[in-house]
């Protein structure tokens, strides 16, 4: 007798892959209670593990047999670029607990808390200084299926920001560098301040330049200037510049 072999169509389910471009990210849980990014990672750290497998096979068992047993919470190994402003962002959170939300292009996300270190990596010819950014959590993760209205966006500079600039003490050529500040989203208010005036001063400009601002050489020395975009119902944003006056 012949078999009669009919051939079945199946409907495939779309297959919604995410982009990790299309908002991935790490984000820390500020004062006010929301979430907003922690600082660019090149990663997020993996979350939970597989079960660890335990035998369970007794004698006469034709085949070994297992149950699942506990599962790790592994620590976080996250590479980040080492400047200035990022060393300050982890130095700030260095080892306190925080609580953390990793987020996916359709907002969901899980939730953890763990304290944070850091070390930074060797430096090789050629290549961008990087560290590594660790998270010892010290909860379990929990799935968030909605984490939209815990998430606060943050303001950002869209304008280049040197790392060191020089300038003289004497007034005429490079004695100042003023920068026309832009943000994403427009409209936030910039402050700049100079942890050493003695040496160099920062000021923003009046109303018609209130985005403009001037760093001006004083005395020989180095400072810090940092420079904050603040908007009302986001993340506020930092920026640092070493002055060196010659």
């Amino acid at each position: 007798m012949k078999l009669n072999i009919q051939m079945f169509a199946f409907n495939t389910p779309e297959d919604r892959a995410l982009s990790e471009h299309n908002g991935s990210g790490l984000l820390i849980k500020k004062p006010n209670g929301l979430y907003s990014i922690f600082l660019p990672t090149e990663g997020t750290g993996e979350n939970g593990s597989t079960p660890a497998q335990l035998d369970k096979t007794a004698v006469g068992n034709a085949q070994a047999t297992s149950v699942a047993g506990r599962q790790e919470n592994p620590q976080k190994s996250l590479p980040f670029f080492a400047h200035r402003d990022n060393i300050n962002i982890i130095e700030a959170a260095k080892g306190q607990e925080h609580d953390f939300l990793r987020i996916l292009p359709d907002f969901t996300g899980i939730k953890f808390s763990g304290t944070v270190d850091y070390m930074l990596n060797n430096t090789d010819v050629g290549a961008l200084e990087q560290g590594t950014l660790t998270i010892t959590p010290s909860t379990k993760d929990e799935y968030v299926d909605n984490c939209y209205d815990l998430v606060e966006d943050t303001v950002v500079f869209t304008t280049g920001i040197d790392d060191v600039i020089h300038l003289t003490a004497a007034a005429g050529t490079n004695h100042t560098k003023v920068y026309n500040l832009s943000t994403d989203p427009a409209g936030a208010t910039i402050t700049s301040q100079s942890d050493t005036q003695g040496v160099a001063t920062a000021t923003m400009g009046s109303s018609a330049t209130a985005n403009q601002c001037t760093i001006t050489a004083v005395a020989v020395g180095s400072a810090i200037v940092t420079l904050t975009a603040t908007k009302s119902n986001y993340a506020t944003f930092k920026r640092t510049v070493l002055v060196i006056v010659e």
